[in-house]
């Protein structure tokens, strides 16, 4: 086998091909987002079965005397969890709207990065549901 010639008469690669990559790019951040959804709904059903075995679905507003650390704590989770979500849907959303839009110039390799701040909010939205459901879990729901 030779090099030779490798460098003069070679063609350029190919036009690329985006093939299914929006799509499957699309069904991984809904798996994601349903992931990230059926979290909060178990974080939130576990303090509302709390605050209803403690006895405090009675008393009035979240912050009354009557209510806990552990009510308190659980309710900051399902908070937490939830704003996480809302993140992780605009990222998705923006990300899916990004590829479909731009699956006829996708050779600009600016269209086929993700931007760096989406990666670092994704991430960063993902760590603090994850920290969200394991305070939730050692809270005891």
């Amino acid at each position: 086998m030779s090099l030779e010639g490798a460098g003069a008469g070679a063609t350029p690669p190919p036009a690329r091909d985006p093939g299914l990559q929006p799509e499957r790019t699309a069904l991984s951040w809904r798996r994601t987002i349903m992931s990230a959804v059926i979290a909060d709904l178990l974080i939130w059903r576990g303090w509302a079965v709390s605050l209803t075995r403690e006895g405090s679905a009675a008393v009035p507003g979240l912050f009354t005397p009557g209510h806990s650390a552990h009510i308190i704590g659980l309710g900051a989770c399902a908070v937490v969890a939830s704003l996480m979500t809302i993140v992780l849907v605009v990222c998705a959303a923006s990300r899916i709207r990004m590829l479909h839009a731009g699956v006829g110039v996708l050779e600009a390799e600016e269209h086929i990065a993700p931007p760096a701040l989406m990666l670092r909010t994704a991430s960063a939205a993902i760590v603090a549901l994850a920290a969200a459901a394991v305070v939730a879990l050692l809270l005891g729901f």
